[in-house]
């Protein structure tokens, strides 16, 4: 059974993770791969929608960012939907649907993050994007 103090100090975890992911939202809209990798553990293992599909290490997932930003025409438009978080002792998740517009390009990514407490503060361990996959369905066939 989970107690009223417990209880209390996930709820200062999950408000705390929230705040850092808003920051890490608004390092993707200002480009600032050094902002935005500072919520990263060393050995992170990222499985992505921009290749390659598997990275392991913050200093390669570093590249990735600054290869993508260095690659976009246009503006970058990046909105979090539906942010749910959960934490308990050392261990959170975050999930999310987001919406990334480059110039005339726009998306929708899935997320799935998942944090370990390091050192006294949030550090995401583990993160997968992916993209629905778009198929061909025969209109009568049910779900």
């Amino acid at each position: 059974m989970t107690k009223p103090n417990d209880r209390a100090h996930e709820n200062e975890d999950v408000a705390r993770i929230r705040e850092q992911i808003e920051a890490w939202r608004q390092a993707v809209l200002a480009k600032n791969v050094d902002a935005l990798v500072r919520h990263y553990a060393p050995d992170v293992v990222v499985f992505d929608v921009v290749p390659p599909a598997f990275i392991k290490g913050v200093e390669r997932y570093r590249e990735n960012w600054r290869r993508w930003f260095d690659s976009m025409k246009g503006p970058l438009a990046f909105e979090m939907r539906d942010v749910e978080v959960a934490a308990s002792g050392d261990l959170a998740y975050a999930h999310s649907v987001n919406r990334v517009a480059v110039g005339e390009q726009e998306d929708i990514v899935r997320a799935t993050v998942c944090m370990r407490k390091i050192d006294g503060d949030w550090r995401v361990v583990h993160e997968h994007a992916s993209v629905p996959l778009v198929m061909d369905m025969d209109p009568d066939e049910k779900s």
